[in-house]
């Protein structure tokens, strides 16, 4: 076995920093280092993308390929790649070809394979032609989304209040003709139909619960019209009137906002890939990892 305490190689060199002392080690064996930039571009997206990237491997024994699926150091943090070596430790040379038309194939063919594997995934929602931001969940894209979706129902809700106004105007004007001057639920109506609108058009949890539950009614059974006894003959039929206009504008209250939610909901995966010019090497090298054995 050649070892050596400093190593003449045609490549670059560094070291990987370790918190145990050298009692703990008896050697430095070389790993492969690179360091690399993705460059993501897609016109459709409108994305221009840049992810750093390391990548670690043991330097294969004789003319061996490289296993870019074994990782030697895991996670190395900010300053955890050293100029120089932090023990005095032999370096182990011997079966290890560490030369630079050795290194630069294993990078080349690190290239090759990342830009096969490596993929940018966004959200894309079709209805609203949006695309998630890199790195966005997708409950984060479809809470992001709510802002437009609650904003394209506006006028339909607005409709439904002049609606619902127009259905209680025409029973009071009945009621006027009858000579009945009873105090009917208008403000009820229209404070439930204006309460659920402001739930979807303010600017903190705009339809974040609906998504979270699911669809289910958004009007609900505390919202109930009771102004009139439905035993009481005299008010029974405006009661059932006005059951009618407040069943059709649950319903159709419902119905817009089942709509919406699905509409955001509708989120299918986008995927970006690479091409081997978008990947762009800053460092590599032999990077010497103290081990064991």
């Amino acid at each position: 076995m050649t070892i050596q305490s400093s190593p003449k190689i045609p490549i670059p060199q560094y070291w990987l920093k370790s918190d145990a002392d050298a009692s703990g080690f008896s050697r430095y064996r070389p790993a492969i280092f690179v360091e690399c930039s993705f460059k993501f571009h897609n016109l459709r997206a409108h994305i221009k993308h840049t992810d750093d990237r390391n990548f670690y491997t043991w330097v294969p024994r004789g003319e061996g390929s490289p296993d870019w699926d074994i990782d030697p150091v895991g996670k190395v943090e900010d300053g955890g790649i050293w100029n120089g070596p932090q023990h005095e430790l032999p370096h182990t040379t011997d079966g290890f070809i560490l030369t630079a038309e050795a290194f630069e194939s294993h990078v080349e063919s690190l290239i090759n394979e990342l830009s096969r594997t490596e993929k940018l995934k966004l959200w894309f929602n079709r209805n609203f032609d949006e695309f998630s931001n890199p790195g966005e969940s997708r409950q984060s894209f479809i809470e992001r989304l709510s802002d437009r979706a609650a904003g394209s129902i506006e006028d339909e809700l607005a409709q439904l209040i002049s609606h619902v106004n127009l259905k209680l105007a025409q029973v009071r004007q009945s009621e006027e003709r009858k000579g009945r001057k009873l105090q009917l639920p208008e403000a009820k109506l229209n404070a439930v139909v204006t309460a659920r609108r402001n739930e979807l058009l303010t600017s903190q949890g705009r339809l974040e619960n609906l998504f979270q539950s699911g669809e289910r009614l958004v009007v609900s059974d505390d919202d109930k019209i009771q102004s009139f006894a439905a035993l009481d003959p005299e008010n029974r039929e405006l009661h059932e009137t006005l059951e009618q206009i407040e069943q059709e504008t649950r319903r159709k209250l419902n119905d817009l906002c089942t709509g919406c939610i699905q509409q955001v909901s509708e989120c299918d995966e986008y995927v970006i890939g690479l091409q081997p010019q978008q990947i762009r090497v800053s460092r590599s090298g032999v990077l010497w990892v103290p081990v064991k054995a």
